[in-house]
């Protein structure tokens, strides 16, 4: 049958241990379309045919973390491709187009190539073949379909859609009914399953070399035999540590000495760069660990916290592993005798189980693991710990360095991708001294339509978006399958100097038909001498650009301060605010403009003060020198007159360029926004403004708006706040729902205002029905959008769904008992029991749970309950509402929550695919499995945005 050709390939990709054996697509309910996302960035196919033939795809020539840009994904599938006809023999004929699998425009074909591959003589040795999918004329229908769901990749597509065609043929009828949740939740990204994919290697060769488990020679160890956890605990830090000074020692006594007078001094200072040097830096750390973990004299804390700056070279060595694998492979591939050499080494070193490109892995799996070493430790050491403060701060050293190695990492791996970028733009010419990584970091690409004001002309371009520039190309293709798509330059717009603005579709019926390219944005130059018109797919694309744009945006020009610039820095360098390192290789933080200043900050940290605390270091920002003068990264110079001083194809003026561009606030008249939350003020605005605080509701005159801040009047006071938080009132006269801007009172005899309304309990005599919710779909709909709300759910049904979730998680259902079947119901686990709280309503509309406190709406409700203990109003109910119930079951079912946290310091995100956190923002843990490179995903307790966030920036929360 047709439902079981795709189910044949993923149980293919099961058996080469590519899909997990719990993957969604391996479920009983999956659809193909949860195959074809899993499969459409082309990561796991390369991975793929390195499991069925090791290195028949260097790693370097695909991306592994192609963060969904279109660029990246389609390289990989051309990839995939190429390797498939020159490595396993396919023909052309046998393969599919690479769009054929980013757009799904045809998934039978993607099967068959799959199904041929495992065919092959090679795959056949690993594992047996799948069978290609019939040819059945309404199957390929239904393979096309998948098209449309398709236009919400990046997964996060949320606009409505016709059901697909559905044919009379059971079969057929399966395949057509695609499950709506493609379109309407969020899907996961791969990282777990790219984890599943390469942890094999890495961690087996740090694993034998390093762990405890692993090595007999570790038995005998310095310290006494472990009784309670803590002790275990502390044996593994030391005893890891001690086998890895010994890999270190392996490696320069076994490899770089022995080959000194085989290998080129230029090529071996290239290969074994900085072994040396963290040699020497981890003895000594080694034995100054070794006297805290015996005599407790310094504490292991301390010691953490002291070697934090030394091991400040693990960013130089990251930045350099690349080259000098590359460099070892160029030296073997052109020598024989120093392969043969090398070969040699390995086996007196280690009986050849390992290779030396393999050994030089293990400095970054040693460095990324020590604070979890340290989590570990103080999760078994107890709250009473003698040492737990000194364990504190040695842990957030330790995780402040995982965070700054991986940036280094990430950001490499960014600045090769803008090469590339800049290498397919054939025509572009550059201004002098100038490439395209001065013009920050890719924030998105991909097609878009483009009407240029100046002629009216709609032309396709691909889209190139960068925190300072949009570069607007033509895509050339010169081979459909290999050689990829080069690009003709065609404008830029230079982001500083132009303002965005959404447009609603002119025609709703358009919209609601899914007609693609109906939803539009525009980009119009501040002066207001030429604007762009943009249009994309679908609403769900077009708001990601808008995103993308405001993100790139508020990342060049922040505007908490505008007096702040992004800045390269030359050397590892501390916040001046928090401490903490500023991260990555290129554009790490930001500078003070400002006469003789020298403060250096992140993003979030920009016009706050500097903490006074013992560990935070003063102002000016002070520059780590390590031992060894930085050389991983090339410095960016401030270029800004050397490009104004250059023509090119980017027509730079001085005012066009961004680092010299301060924002004009584009003044408003006669708009209006309404508050969706509180704002306290807190993230500040900075550079000196005022913040205007308000309260959930409040309707706000708005006076101006520069990018992400606004400026505002409410009840006389005037001031900044984060535009997010609020949304634009329409002009038109029209009803407005109560729980909007409605706060209904009765009065008192004398015609005073009063809070407390005579409570009447709402019930089915009582014709005023509920706001938005049984009688009115669309109302019920508005609702949906907050993460507490369920709509119809019955008690019962309550008590299982919330069995086992953690205390303080919450719902507001719509009752199916029949005694108050279509009223309202709180539910909410407590005490490890799930409690019912009927919501009553008065007759003047007001909602309430007890007769003390009246609300205009359900919201106003819950987020007064969310600050406020229930205990006021039911005594055997002491907490407030913490967890809204969607958050927790994460809106998939293959999506489970594994904790909580909560944000100890406010982190501004730099990227989309990050969370922004305020202090004290409560954050549900969706996956740890970045753990060791500095991040964790989870899902906003508030916002219910799902994002990846640095762990050293939350507190786990207690699991009760």
């Amino acid at each position: 049958m047709a439902m079981e050709e795709w189910r044949h390939c993923v149980d293919w990709l099961v058996r080469c241990n590519i899909l997990p054996e719990e993957h969604r697509a391996t479920q009983p309910d999956a659809s193909a379309f949860d195959l074809a996302q899993t499969l459409r960035d082309g990561v796991l196919i390369c991975h793929l045919l390195n499991t069925l033939s090791p290195n028949s795809v260097d790693l370097k020539d695909f991306s592994q973390r192609p963060q969904l840009s279109q660029f990246l994904c389609l390289k990989n599938i051309r990839t995939f491709l190429q390797s498939c006809q020159s490595v396993f023999g396919l023909s052309t004929s046998d393969l599919f187009d690479p769009l054929d699998l980013f757009e799904v425009r045809d998934f039978r074909k993607v099967l068959t190539t799959l199904s041929k591959l495992s065919k092959t003589p090679i795959a056949k040795r690993r594992h047996s073949g799948f069978k290609p999918p019939s040819s059945r004329s309404c199957d390929h229908e239904y393979y096309n379909s998948l098209e449309d769901l398709a236009n919400g990749f990046p997964p996060e597509q949320t606009s409505h859609r016709p059901p697909p065609r559905r044919y009379q043929d059971d079969d057929d009828d399966i395949y057509g009914n695609l499950p709506d949740l493609a379109l309407h939740h969020d899907l996961d990204d791969n990282e777990e399953i790219y984890d599943h994919v390469y942890q094999e290697d890495d961690d087996e060769i740090y694993e034998d070399l390093c762990s405890t488990r692993n090595r007999r020679e570790s038995s005998i160890s310095e310290l006494p035999a472990p009784v309670t956890k803590r002790d275990y605990c502390i044996k593994e830090l030391h005893d890891t540590e001690k086998n890895y000074v010994d890999a270190l020692r392996m490696i320069h006594l076994k490899f770089s000495k022995p080959l000194k007078d085989i290998i080129l001094k230029t090529d071996r200072d290239v290969i074994f760069a900085h072994i040396e040097k963290l040699l020497d830096v981890h003895e000594k750390f080694q034995a100054e660990l070794q006297s805290a973990c015996t005599s407790g004299k310094p504490k292991i804390g301390e010691v953490f916290v002291k070697y934090k700056k030394s091991l400040l070279l693990y960013g130089n060595y990251c930045s350099d592993m690349p080259k000098a694998q590359e460099r070892l492979e160029e030296v073997t591939r052109r020598n024989e005798n120093i392969r043969t050499q090398i070969e040699t080494c390995e086996r007196l070193a280690n009986d050849g189980k390992f290779k030396l490109r393999d050994l030089l892995h293990v400095p970054m799996q040693r460095v990324l693991k020590y604070h979890l070493l340290l989590r570990e430790l103080i999760k078994q050491s107890g709250k009473q710990a003698e040492d737990k403060d000194s364990l504190e701060q040695g842990l957030e050293a330790m995780m402040d360095l995982s965070l700054y190695v991986n940036e280094v990492k990430r950001d490499n791996e960014t600045l090769q991708l803008i090469e590339e970028i800049q290498s397919s733009i054939g025509d572009l010419q550059m201004p002098a001294n100038t490439t395209l990584k001065d013009y920050g970091r890719l924030q998105k690409d991909g097609e878009l339509k483009v009407k240029n004001h100046t002629d009216n002309k709609i032309r396709i371009r691909y889209i190139f978006l960068f925190d300072k520039v949009m570069l607007m190309c033509k895509a050339k293709m010169v081979d459909r399958l290999f050689s990829g798509e080069s690009y003709s330059f065609k404008e830029a717009i230079i982001l500083a100097v132009y303002k965005v603005q959404d447009q609603q579709p002119a025609n709703r019926e358009t919209q609601r038909r899914g007609d693609k390219w109906n939803s539009s944005f525009v980009m119009g130059k501040k002066d207001g001498s030429n604007a762009f018109s943009f249009f994309a797919k679908t609403e769900d694309m077009k708001a990601k650009w808008i995103d993308a744009i405001k993100l790139a945006l508020e990342n060049a020009s922040p505007p908490q301060g505008i007096n702040y610039v992004m800045h390269t820095f030359d050397q590892p360098t501390e916040c001046s605010v928090c401490g903490k390192l500023l991260r990555g290789v290129f554009f790490q933080g930001y500078k003070c403009t400002d006469p003789g200043s020298d403060i250096a900050v992140h993003k979030e940290c920009i016009g706050k003060k500097p903490n006074t605390g013992s560990r935070v270091p003063p102002i000016p920002a002070r520059v780590i020198e390590t031992s060894h003068t930085s050389t991983y990264m090339e410095v960016i110079h401030e270029h800004h007159r050397s490009v104004c001083g250059a023509k090119s194809s980017f027509e730079c003026s001085r005012t066009d360029i961004i680092f010299q561009t301060r924002r004009s606030p584009t003044h408003v008249q006669h708009r209006q926004v309404r508050a969706l939350c509180n704002y306290t003020g807190n993230p500040n605005p900075g550079g000196g403004r005022p913040a205007l605080r308000f309260q959930k509701d409040d309707v706000i005159k708005l006076l101006n708006n520069d990018a992400q801040w606004w400026k505002g009047l409410l009840n006389g006071d005037e001031g900044w706040f984060p535009s997010q938080l609020v949304q634009e009132i329409e002009n038109k006269i029209r009803r407005k729902p109560s729980y909007l801007d409605v706060k209904i009172r009765s009065r008192t005899e004398n015609g005073t205002p009063s809070n407390i309304s005579p409570p009447r309990a709402h019930s089915p005599a009582n014709n005023k029905p509920y706001v938005n919710v049984v009688d009115d779909d669309r109302s019920s709909d508005q609702l949906s959008v907050y993460k507490w709300f369920v709509g119809p759910m019955g008690r019962d049904t309550a008590n299982h769904r919330m069995e086992h979730m953690p205390n303080g998680t919450f719902l507001i259902r719509v009752s199916e008992n029949p005694g108050r079947k279509g009223e309202l119901s709180l539910s909410i686990r407590y005490d490890n029991q799930v409690r019912h709280i009927r919501v009553e309503k008065n007759a003047e509309g007001l909602f309430y749970l007890a007769d003390t406190k009246f609300f205009s709406s359900l919201p106003e409700l819950v987020e007064f309950y969310q600050d406020n203990s229930l205990a006021d109003s039911f005594p055997g109910v002491d907490t407030t509402l913490k967890f809204p119930f969607k958050t927790q079951s994460g809106g998939g079912a293959n999506t489970r929550i594994l904790g909580y946290a909560e944000a100890v310091y406010d982190y501004a995100a730099t990227a989309t695919s990050q969370l922004s956190l305020c202090r004290g923002d409560k954050v549900a843990i969706l996956s740890k499995t970045g753990s060791d490179k500095g991040w964790w995903k989870g899902e906003h307790c508030i916002s219910g945005k799902n994002g990846y966030f640095p762990l050293a920036y939350v507190r786990e929360l207690d699991d009760d």
